[in-house]
């Protein structure tokens, strides 16, 4: 269930959703208009602080970290999306990338600077979605089925 994100970017990606649920980035759909407008900055104050730690107590890397059983339960019961601005940040866009689309059971495209309001869900009621890989929610809109997001120059 991977899908690619590419277009007018330095850095083309493919985005595997399944590997999400360990993901600490990931929202419960219940708490997106809640969260929306901070998430980005609590994800770089959250890396931030790491990196400050990192410097001043040197680093340890867990990479078998557990999830506590309140995480297992809420993973097997509850709704999650994730917030696409990362991934678009990642791929580096042009500078004259403008907009973003998204191809699914409809076609969405969006201006590029409201990637921050964009969170693709990957699971509903603690299951992997029927209809994906994912759903664009983006203003009180739903793109089910979407399988591919391109970064487009000069729309």
């Amino acid at each position: 269930m991977i899908f690619p994100l590419d277009g007018s970017v330095r850095h083309p990606i493919t985005i595997d959703p399944t590997v999400w649920i360990f993901d600490d980035r990931k929202r419960k759909i219940e708490e997106l208009d809640a969260v929306a407008e901070n998430d980005q900055e609590a994800y770089y104050a959250k890396m931030g602080k790491a990196w400050d730690d990192g410097l001043t107590q040197g680093t340890r890397v867990d990479h078998n970290k557990p999830m506590s059983r309140q995480d297992k339960d809420a993973a097997l019961r509850d709704s999650f999306a994730m917030p696409l601005a990362p991934f678009i940040n990642n791929a580096e866009p042009v500078d004259l990338a403008t907009h973003i689309r998204f191809y699914g059971e409809t076609v969405l495209t969006i201006p590029l600077h409201d990637a921050s309001r964009v969170y693709l869900q990957f699971s509903k009621d603690g299951k992997v979605l029927t209809d994906g890989p994912v759903y664009v929610l983006y203003d009180n809109q739903i793109i089910r089925q979407v399988n591919h997001i391109t970064v487009l120059s000069g729309q």
